[in-house]
């Protein structure tokens, strides 16, 4: 064998010793590839990923086209109760509640608030793997024009099972007081709501509105359509306003019935256009008593009284039923319109002279 002959034989002797090699070596295991979700990065997204578990979708039955059968809910005890609007066709047996694990709940529907348009729901709250998490209102109220906020909810029903609602960001624009609004249709809420331009689309009513620390501030109405800009306003109802519902529903805590005192009855001191027909009007002054609270204040004929206090006044008949309710020299705000125009005022109310 020639040397050149030699040395491809060693060469390949080498490869094939290789090769053998390389079939018995043990291989290193390779990495899976990262597949984790990257955690919240900043404050927004943290607040988002807090509040989910506590904003859970709400279905119910319509067979109408008009009405749609989806919105959302906040969960606000760990014995299952759940706050919602009162305003899409929740039929017992028929109306299912989803969490944020995507199970599926059976609900029970308990007494409504029809002077909110709010109803709490119950579910079987053992059946629920890992507990419920639940929130609850505060007494003050914290919302505050310019403050960021977040709206949660089931944005046109994109989210199903276990995928998170959906989410809208913005600004509380201001505050509304539906009590200077009374042809606003859908809202039962009479006070002041929030206003704000993230975004409430439908489903999205019943979840909660949050500021960027996690605090629960509204609940999510229905938009509102203001017909004199064409807009749509996205508005929530304080969450404070709806604490007394939930204590009595809730945790069975019942107001305390107030206590009967004689007083003098109150009078301000005007006379409204009252026709005393099957609907009470609103309440527009007729005219005005000389020397009344009522005319040191300067109210005037065809002024229209609106509020006393935190109390709406939207017919004659609720003004006399609100005015009982104070005793002369009691001091309330009044609020009432003349023209376009909004006033208030402080006034004392006074005694009515004798006739």
């Amino acid at each position: 064998m020639s040397g050149s002959e030699r040395t491809r034989a060693a060469l390949l002797g080498c490869v094939l010793a290789a090769a053998a090699n390389a079939a018995v070596a043990p291989q290193a295991p390779q990495a899976p590839a990262a597949a984790a979700t990257p955690a919240p990065a900043t404050q927004l997204e943290r607040t988002i990923a807090l509040r989910q578990p506590s904003v859970v979708k709400v279905f119910g039955a319509s067979g109408l086209q008009t009405i749609r059968p989806y919105c959302a809910g906040v969960v606000v005890s760990a014995q299952g109760h759940i706050l919602t609007l009162d305003q899409i066709l929740l039929q017992p047996e028929r109306t299912r509640v989803v969490l944020h694990d995507g199970s599926v709940h059976q609900a029970t529907l308990l007494p409504p608030e029809p002077q909110l348009g709010v109803r709490l729901l119950q579910i079987d709250a053992a059946k629920v793997e890992g507990g419920l998490q639940p929130l609850w209102p505060e007494r003050e109220r914290f919302d505050r024009t310019g403050q960021f906020v977040v709206a949660l909810g089931n944005c046109f029903r994109l989210a199903e099972f276990e995928e998170a609602n959906s989410a809208t960001f913005g600004v509380v624009v201001g505050r509304a007081n539906t009590a200077l609004r009374h042809r606003l249709a859908d809202v039962a809420y009479d006070g002041d709501l929030i206003l704000t331009d993230a975004a409430i689309n439908p489903g999205q009513e019943g979840g909660g509105l949050f500021s960027l620390d996690g605090r629960w501030l509204g609940l999510n109405m229905k938009s509102l359509a203001a017909k004199e800009t064409n807009t749509l306003l996205s508005a929530a109802i304080p969450v404070a306003d709806l604490l007394p519902y939930l204590e009595r529903v809730v945790r069975g805590q019942q107001a305390p019935e107030p206590v009967a005192v004689a007083k003098e009855p109150a009078w301000l001191g005007v006379v409204l256009f009252d026709k005393a027909g099957r609907q009470s009007p609103p309440a527009y002054v007729e005219r005005v008593v000389a020397g009344s609270p009522a005319a040191a204040l300067g109210l005037r004929a065809d002024d229209l009284i609106v509020r006393l206090d935190d109390f709406s006044i939207r017919t004659c008949r609720e003004y006399r039923d609100v005015l009982a309710r104070f005793a002369a020299g009691a001091k309330v705000q009044l609020v009432w319109k003349r023209g376009q125009q909004v006033q208030q005022a402080q006034v004392t109310l006074g005694k009515e002279p004798a006739k």
